[in-house]
């Protein structure tokens, strides 16, 4: 036999061992635990569930965005007009029902049968501070909307970086004082389980204002068909037409309208 032909069975043969000795490490590499979950991953890939956002090596690291935060100067100011106001526990209230919201939303785009406007009201009211009913209806119209068209708007690992006073103002009817958040957190959009928008490897950095309200003059506050706000006199039950008062004006009792009871969250703005 030519000694080429030898030359080339061996190589034919060497060639037929090595595809062996490969499939057989193939084989054995996919019934590994690592094969397993590389099996799983490419899976979800198929179906949509991770995309290539999911897989990035060189993610930017995540810096928080400033908040423009006058506390300094509005503090001396606020103070001077309600003097028994704790504005810590305000923003600490403030905070946890723009949490408690993106929880929210998130819950109820999932699918939860049952869940109404009350819900929201009742679960944000609990936060430490109320809050309006318009606020209410307008995180509930966001729901619906997302529903309507199949989304699940998702907010994970949630985490508030730092707040401040951003602004104080005082108006015929109310007072107003937003907080400022800076917050990141995981947030995309899903449709039947599969990832439409938005980032679930990189936490998004994003800006929220806050704004609280209190009335100075009930009956203006009525007429300007702003909802969901009142405060009547321990004793007597009378109606509260200005803030600061000391004393009712029906029946003399002593009051303080300081109170995170009229003092409700009115906006949840990102920015």
């Amino acid at each position: 036999m030519p000694q080429i032909a030898i030359y080339g069975i061996i190589a034919v043969g060497g060639l037929l061992v090595l595809a062996g000795v490969i499939g057989a490490a193939r084989r054995a590499f996919r019934n590994s635990l690592i094969g397993q979950i590389m099996e799983g991953v490419k899976q979800e890939v198929r179906e949509g569930k991770v995309g290539p956002e999911d897989f990035s090596l060189k993610q930017e690291l995540a810096t928080p965005k400033s908040v423009s935060d006058l506390s300094t100067a509005l503090i001396p100011r606020i103070n001077k007009d309600f003097p028994d106001l704790s504005l810590s526990q305000m923003q600490s209230a403030a905070q946890a029902v723009l949490v408690r919201s993106l929880d929210l939303l998130m819950q109820m785009t999932t699918g939860g049968n049952g869940d109404t406007i009350d819900r929201i009201q009742t679960e944000l009211n609990a936060c430490g501070i109320g809050v309006t009913r318009s606020l209410s209806e307008e995180l509930w119209q966001k729901i619906a909307s997302a529903r309507a068209e199949g989304k699940t708007l998702i907010y994970r690992e949630v985490i508030v970086h730092k707040g401040g006073i951003n602004a104080y103002q005082k108006n015929l009817s109310t007072v107003e004082i937003t907080f400022q958040y800076s917050l990141q957190c995981l947030q995309y959009q899903e449709r039947n389980g599969k990832f439409i928008s938005g980032n679930r490897a990189t936490p998004t950095q994003t800006r929220y204002n806050v704004k609280v309200v209190n009335i100075l003059d009930a009956d203006r506050y009525a007429a300007e068909d702003i909802k969901g706000v009142g405060f009547t006199c321990p004793h007597c039950g009378a109606p509260v037409r200005h803030l600061g008062t000391d004393v009712c004006s029906y029946c003399g009792t002593a009051i303080k309208t300081v109170d995170m009871r009229i003092w409700l969250v009115d906006k949840l703005v990102e920015i």
